[in-house]
């Protein structure tokens, strides 16, 4: 039956990951149309201008999208922040909860039954992680202002009356990226990256390419086994195998080992320093990050896409490799 429903459509479709998940519903032969507060043209064959604030009372213009789309992929989010000022704070809330909330009721209004929600494993409490991973049921912590309205989102999301896949992505990586291994690959480049100790903690990752693939599966998939699932590689490097695979592929000197016990005092040092010049890299609060394992237990992704062949890491930073040289 011809439902009128010919598109997917992606919110926050000009961000990192936005435009890779519409590249790959294009490529799949999807019809894409973008929900962007920025105007670009990209791989998508209609668009809508506006923020997650215009939900409120959307235009006709976005109401036509909606009545078309038979589904919503919801990327559009305010991401992680170093430092979380109370304006910081009062943005994750308007974007993450707010605005999700107001999507949760255009597209009921509008008759859309599908929705994808791109969550964090940035919500789990990894002093209580168990050496497998953390599960989608393991202990939730909120940390920050960033992961409690991600996981706000999420229960919105739960709690909508439609037909919801929830995807925990871990670090992601790859061409573009501006985040965490974005630091790593500039530190390494300048020759002052250093592998606390042994480096050993593990680290839970997925190619962006792959998150958005997995994005795109699960607006198409009639029936997916398992609606919410931590997006990542069966395999988490530590941290020494990253570093390695970043001196492989990019020809990076490999980054020397430091003592734990040093950089805990030099660490201390730069908590001092961090007051007087914000993002000052050694710092307690980032010494244990990198020591600190967030490994998550995939195996729902897996089951949800058997067929699908999983590169290790090593293997999916090749591609992005000149970029990261390029930084």
């Amino acid at each position: 039956m011809n439902t009128g429903r010919d598109l997917v459509l992606v919110t926050g479709s000009s961000g990192w990951i936005g435009r890779n998940v519409c590249r790959r519903l294009q490529e799949h032969g999807s019809t894409v149309a973008a929900f962007d507060q920025v105007a670009s043209a990209g791989p998508w064959s209609e668009a809508f201008v506006g923020t997650l604030d215009c939900l409120c009372d959307p235009p006709q213009e976005l109401c036509r999208l909606l009545a078309r789309a038979v589904a919503v992929v919801h990327c559009a989010g305010r991401v992680h922040r170093a430092v979380e000022t109370p304006a910081e704070i009062a943005s994750f809330e308007r974007t993450n909860v707010a605005g999700t909330r107001d999507l949760l009721t255009a597209c009921r209004k509008a008759g859309v039954r599908r929705i994808v929600y791109v969550s964090t494993i940035a919500g789990y409490d990894w002093t209580a992680a168990p050496a497998g991973g953390v599960s989608e049921d393991g202990r939730l912590s909120v940390p920050t202002a960033y992961a409690r309205t991600k996981l706000e989102g999420e229960r919105l999301i739960r709690e909508s009356a439609l037909d919801w896949r929830t995807a925990r992505l871990a670090t992601v990586f790859g061409t573009d990226d501006r985040a965490n291994f974005a630091k790593l690959a500039g530190a390494m480049k300048r020759g002052q990256m250093v592998v606390p100790g042994s480096g050993m903690a593990r680290k839970s990752v997925i190619p962006v390419e792959v998150a958005a693939e997995v994005l795109m599966r699960l607006a198409l998939i009639a029936e997916p086994r398992h609606r919410l699932m931590n997006v990542a590689l069966p395999e988490a490097p530590a941290l020494r195998e990253v570093c390695d695979a970043f001196s492989a592929a990019c020809g990076f000197l490999r980054a020397r080992s430091v003592p734990l016990g040093l950089l805990r005092a030099a660490a201390l040092a730069g908590d001092v320093a961090a007051r007087l010049r914000p993002g000052f890299p050694l710092t307690t609060a980032n010494l244990r990050k990198l020591t600190t394992s967030t490994v998550v237990d995939a195996k729902r992704l897996y089951e949800t896409l058997p067929e699908k062949r999983w590169p290790t890491f090593a293997e999916a930073l090749v591609p992005a490799a000149e970029y990261y040289r390029g930084l």
